[in-house]
């Protein structure tokens, strides 16, 4: 049949035609990248014992570095005999009131994982327009395996 000198079934053809291709495409596609995923997710591995290091506590020399990177972001290790030190900071904040919590230390492949994340002052305390560089050490033993910062 003819409709303004084109065949409507080959018309109709090359529709389904395209619309199939579309479908193999958008499935081409999904198989592709059904496979990548950012390097946090997956199994987490052995949760890793830890301690908090209060300042005073921390080994000179590297509290030394800390003191002179603390305005800007940071992420530092250090090793001391049979520990490691994990440090991370948040650079400066505009007001006191912030903290550091830590979401997890564990193994995860051939590496471990310290994840943490910045608290904001809390609803209803009283915070200062002092400005505040906060940052949090942890101690552990020391293990042969590449360390990972995730904030």
């Amino acid at each position: 049949m003819l409709r303004n000198g084109v065949c409507a079934v080959r018309n109709k053809g090359y529709r389904v035609g395209r619309l199939l291709t579309m479908v193999v495409l958008f499935s081409f596609g999904m198989c592709l990248f059904s496979g990548c995923g950012t390097e946090k997710e997956g199994k987490r591995g052995k949760d890793l014992d830890y301690t908090v290091v209060p300042t005073e506590e921390c080994p000179a020399d590297f509290l030394a570095e800390i003191n002179k990177k603390k305005i800007n972001p940071f992420q530092m290790t250090y090793e001391d005999g049979e520990y490691c030190y994990l440090a991370v900071g948040y650079g400066e904040q505009e007001t006191n009131g912030f903290s550091v919590r830590v979401l997890g230390l564990y193994e995860k492949g051939d590496g471990v994982v310290f994840e943490t994340n910045l608290l904001g002052p809390e609803k209803g305390q009283e915070v200062s327009q002092k400005k505040s560089m906060p940052y949090l050490v942890v101690k552990m033993k020391k293990l042969e395996k590449k360390i990972e910062f995730w904030s």
